[in-house]
């Protein structure tokens, strides 16, 4: 008869998730993992398989948890919606201290140049989010509260400095920098 887990897998992950916001994936250990989900090392590569496949799981749950409200935000709204994400980006962003930056753009500086997996799974979410601007972009412009240009392009300006936010706030920027930027993104839309 199997043994029952004595701990929540899902409560687990989410300690791996957090530990990994805080270090990245090559500072974080094997103890250090097992210690902050609290679990021993059969249980380990019993439910999460190696430090790679956990680490993957996180960077899922990390955007299912913490990112996705981006995409639903955008999903119907024009300009106000993109102005929101970028607000609500930055209040997140300075909410933790030590600043911890967003565990997918830390990735995407640590782990993608260098593994194809990693790689793909930030791309995905970069289209995906290029692609919740573009849309909010285009009813922005039928909206009349933008110009007439290309939204593709302006997408890509849009997440390119989202993501640039989280790389300076990960860096420890004050929050006025990170706000200045913000709304200097956003004015280059009217103009």
């Amino acid at each position: 008869m199997p043994r029952t887990k004595e701990f929540r897998p899902d409560e687990a992950l989410d300690a791996a998730m957090h530990l990994f916001w805080r270090k990245g994936y090559g500072a974080t250990s094997m103890r250090d993992l097992l210690e902050s989900m609290s679990i021993g090392r059969g249980s380990f590569y019993d439910t999460f398989g190696d430090k790679h496949a956990l680490f993957l799981s996180a960077l899922d749950r990390f955007e299912n948890a913490r990112a996705s409200w981006v995409i639903e935000t955008l999903e119907s709204s024009g300009l106000n919606g993109i102005e929101e994400v970028f607000r609500r980006t930055v209040e997140g962003l300075v909410s933790f201290e030590p600043r911890r930056g967003c565990l997918l753009a830390n990735t995407a500086v640590e782990l993608a140049p260098y593994d194809p997996e990693v790689a793909g799974r930030i791309s995905a979410y970069v289209r995906r989010t290029e692609g919740a601007f573009e849309g909010a972009l285009i009813r922005a412009r039928e909206a009349g509260e933008i110009s007439k240009e290309d939204p593709k392009p302006l997408a890509r300006f849009l997440v390119t400095n989202l993501h640039g936010l989280r790389v300076l706030a990960r860096a420890g920027v004050e929050r006025r920098t990170l706000e200045d930027a913000a709304r200097v993104a956003l004015q280059a839309l009217r103009s």
